[in-house]
């Protein structure tokens, strides 16, 4: 697809290599921060070390004038290992006018990012792939849903009276077709009736991929699309694939960070960092049982009232006479 040349500094969604490239340097800057380091010297770096470690799935660490550095390091020797294991480092840095083969494990330490020191490049790149390559068919059915109605005409006269009405419409002015032969040669189209469905299918897709991504990276991000609710074990079963991978990193690292203090007489200490570090104090966390509530005591019956006692009918006054008698008795 041929760009603009005023487009040239927007995003050029269909540059797939520098896409991948500044999505894989994204998720490394987050994942840079899953571990953290103590009592580091000045000439080793965390991040360094890290991105080595993620990205090539190893890293050298070896002393020169006294001091500390880490490189990726071309690893040999592996005929002599009856497990095909390297067993010697050759290093070259210009910087330091350095380049020696060194013995691993007396010379230097090789610390691994994962028992295999793949790192964590192939999962990125696969779902950096897989992103991109999704967002290319967002972005077109995002142009496709522009595409109200499509017009074909037959004739060039068609094609003229079509793009005028148009223009017309465009300018807020109301137009009039007066000729029948117009009706008769243009069609109209309706190609985005399924654009809406189509559409949500992309997103739900690219929720998934990065979702899946995340889980490869220990943290936890739901992607059953099926329902709608998730029950508890289930939830669970989701965070128990996350934690294998992360805790085998660590792991090396600590074996490798501990082979480092012993052999240069350090006191480097890792373990994990920001969320994950959340994490893993949750789960190291005992849950606590929930104490079962202690039933209610009956409440005593209430005794029954006392019936109350009737109350005494008050007496019937005397009715007064009717004043025409005490008349009768005054003239007497």
């Amino acid at each position: 697809m041929k760009t603009n040349k005023k487009l040239v500094n927007l995003y050029q969604i269909t540059n797939k290599e520098r896409n991948l490239y500044d999505y894989i340097r994204s998720i490394i800057n987050r994942t840079l921060s899953m571990f953290e380091y103590e009592n580091l010297p000045d000439t080793l770096k965390s991040s360094i070390i890290e991105d080595q470690l993620q990205e090539n799935g190893y890293t050298v660490i070896f002393k020169y004038q006294n001091k500390l550095y880490s490189t990726v390091a071309g690893l040999s020797g592996r005929e002599k290992s009856p497990y095909n294991q390297p067993t010697t480092a050759i290093i070259n840095i210009p910087a330091l006018n350095y380049n020696q083969t060194l013995t691993i494990n007396k010379d230097c330490i090789l610390i691994k990012n994962d028992d295999l020191m793949v790192g964590l490049m192939p999962t990125i790149l696969k779902h950096g792939t897989l992103a991109i390559e999704n967002e290319i068919t967002m972005l077109l059915a995002d142009y496709n849903a522009r595409i109200q109605t499509l017009i074909s005409a037959g004739t060039d006269q068609t094609i003229q009276d079509a793009q005028n009405y148009i223009n017309q419409i465009v300018d807020g002015n109301l137009s009039v077709i007066g000729e029948s032969a117009f009706y008769q040669d243009l069609k109209t189209h309706n190609p985005s009736q399924n654009a809406k469905e189509n559409f949500q299918d992309l997103i739900a897709y690219q929720q998934f991929i990065k979702s899946d991504l995340y889980n490869e990276l220990g943290l936890s991000s739901l992607n059953n699309m099926k329902k709608e609710r998730l029950i508890t074990s289930e939830v669970d079963s989701e965070s128990d694939q996350i934690f294998p991978l992360v805790d085998n990193m660590l792991r090396n690292r600590k074996e490798g960070i501990e082979m480092v203090n012993k052999l240069f007489n350090g006191k480097i200490k890792v373990d994990f960092g920001s969320t994950w570090k959340d994490k893993a104090d949750t789960r190291n966390t005992p849950k606590q049982q929930e104490q079962p509530t202690q039933t209610e005591q009956p409440t005593q019956q209430e005794q029954p009232k006392q019936q109350e006692q009737p109350t005494q009918t008050e007496q019937p006054t005397q009715t007064e006479q009717p004043q025409q008698e005490q008349q009768d008795e005054k003239d007497k």
